[in-house]
């Protein structure tokens, strides 16, 4: 009975940990795995006026006593940043914590909020996490549509 249990629950927990399509930056590793909450096919969907929660893995590309995200939004052909509410992305690692050693495997926590003022339309966001030396630790891209 116990090993039903047990196998059910890792099944379980298996299916909530579904992994999210994107395309890789032309400079800078991509994530060894994204976690977009409700995305598993592209483009992703958002809801206005509710958070984007994401997750990604990467490895620590140098030492660095901090990293920043750089969020881009193109969309209409305009490409614009898009600031986070928190830009101190050591604040949002789960596991792992500033400073980081090169070599080292850290998770990421994003909360993104999309404003309710948000037009209705597809854009194209690329994510970077940099250091104070412009090394680039972890860079993807990724669709997406912002809806009702």
């Amino acid at each position: 009975m116990f090993m039903k249990v047990l196998i059910i629950a890792s099944l379980c927990v298996s299916a909530t940990l579904q992994y999210t399509p994107f395309a890789a930056c032309k400079a800078g590793a991509p994530p060894s795995e994204l976690r977009v909450e409700g995305c598993t096919k592209s483009p992703c969907v958002f809801s206005r006026g509710q958070d984007v929660i994401a997750e990604w893995d990467f490895k620590v590309v140098a030492n660095t006593e901090n990293l920043r995200p750089v969020v881009l939004v193109k969309a209409f052909g305009m490409e614009v940043d898009y600031s986070l509410p928190e830009q101190n992305a050591c604040n949002s690692l789960i596991n792992g914590k500033c400073p980081l050693n090169e070599g080292e495997s850290v998770t990421y926590a994003l909360q993104m909020p999309i404003s309710p003022k948000y037009p209705k339309i597809r854009v194209h966001l690329k994510f970077s996490l940099v250091d104070d030396k412009d090394n680039i630790h972890a860079c993807f891209e990724m669709d997406a549509k912002i809806v009702k």
